[in-house]
C-alpha cells in the first residue's frame, strides 16, 4: 500500500489534478418540474440511472432520487395517487453545487458532508453542465489506481 493511502480518505496525487468539469456526466438526463413523480421514476428505472436533476427554465431547480420517490410513495396512503404527484413534491431543492473548476477535494468533502451521493456542477447563471456520483469518484480512484505508476 502506497503512503499517499495510509489516511482514511486521502486521495492520491494524480487525482488531486482532476477537476469537476472532468469528472461530470456531462450528458445529463433531467426532468421538468411539471413532470410526476412516476415520470421521473419510470425515466430513472429505464435509463438505470438513480439521480434525475430537475431544471425549470434553463436552470436547476432541484434534485430527485431513487430514495426520495420511495419516500414519497410510502408517505401517503395512496402509493399509486404518490405516482401523479408532481416531481417537485419528491425532490429536494438542495443539492451540493460547484462549478466546473472546482477541485476534486471540495467534490469529495461536499459529498462526504452533505451526505449526499451526488452533487451537481452548474455555470454563473445556474445552468445544469453535469453531475457527479459517488461512484463516479469511486470510478476515478480504481481507475488512477490501476494506472502504472
Amino acid at each position: 500500500m502506497t503512503s499517499e493511502m495510509t489516511q482514511q480518505g486521502a486521495i492520491p496525487p494524480s487525482l488531486l489534478e482532476l477537476t469537476a468539469g472532468e469528472l461530470m456526466t456531462r450528458d445529463v438526463t433531467t426532468v421538468d418540474p411539471t413532470a410526476t413523480v412516476g415520470e421521473a421514476m419510470a425515466t430513472m428505472r429505464a435509463l438505470g440511472i438513480r439521480h434525475l436533476p430537475v431544471v425549470a427554465g434553463g436552470r436547476f431547480a432541484g434534485l430527485v432520487d431513487d430514495r426520495l420517490v420511495a419516500l414519497s410513495m410510502l408517505a401517503g396512503s395512496d402509493r399509486v395517487a404518490a405516482l401523479d404527484h408532481p416531481v417537485t413534491t419528491a425532490m429536494t431543492h438542495y443539492a451540493p453545487q460547484v462549478g466546473p473548476d472546482v477541485d476534486i477535494q471540495r467534490v469529495a468533502h461536499l459529498l462526504r458532508a452533505s451526505r449526499c451521493d451526488a452533487l451537481v456542477v452548474i455555470d454563473a447563471d445556474e445552468a445544469l453542465l453535469g453531475i457527479i456520483t459517488m461512484v463516479d469518484v469511486v470510478a476515478a480512484v480504481a481507475r488512477d489506481r490501476a494506472s502504472p505508476s
